[in-house]
C-alpha cells in the first residue's frame, strides 16, 4: 500500500498513520533534493561531530579510532527524518532498529555515513 493510502485508511493504528507521516515526509525531503548536514566542531583536541538520526555506537567507535590522539564526540539526532541508522550488515540481521517501521534509510548508508564522518575528522 501507498504511504498516502495507509495515512488516509481510518482503520489503521494511529501509531501506524503517524510512521507513515513519517515516512512519507522523509520521502518528499529526499526528493526535492534536501541534504543532510554533518557538521564538526574543533576545541583543542576534542572534535564534536553532529551526525543525523539515532546512529549504532559503532559509528561513534569509528569516528574515534580515525583520530586516536584526540577525543571525539558524537551528538546524534541533528537530523531525525532518516530514524536509526544501522550498519550495512545489521540490516540483513533484522531488528526492531533496522526494521522499515524504525529506519528510513538503506544498508548502503554505512558507507556513505563513514565516509562522511572521515571528511570531517580530516584536518
Amino acid at each position: 500500500a501507498s504511504l498516502e493510502s495507509i495515512i488516509n485508511k481510518t482503520t489503521e493504528t494511529e501509531a501506524v498513520r503517524l510512521n507513515a507521516v513519517r515516512h512519507l515526509a522523509f520521502l518528499r525531503r529526499c526528493e526535492a533534493g534536501h541534504k543532510i548536514t554533518l557538521s564538526r566542531l574543533r576545541l583543542g583536541n576534542i572534535d564534536l561531530l553532529h551526525l543525523p538520526g539515532e546512529l549504532f555506537v559503532e559509528y561513534q567507535l569509528a569516528a574515534q579510532a580515525m583520530r586516536p590522539k584526540s577525543a571525539v564526540c558524537v551528538a546524534a539526532y541533528g537530523d531525525y527524518g532518516p530514524g536509526y541508522i544501522g550498519l550495512h550488515d545489521a540490516y540483513a540481521q533484522g531488528g526492531y532498529e533496522t526494521s522499515d517501521r524504525a529506519s528510513r534509510v538503506a544498508p548502503s548508508v554505512e558507507g556513505v555515513l563513514m565516509k562522511g564522518i572521515e571528511e570531517l575528522l580530516k584536518d
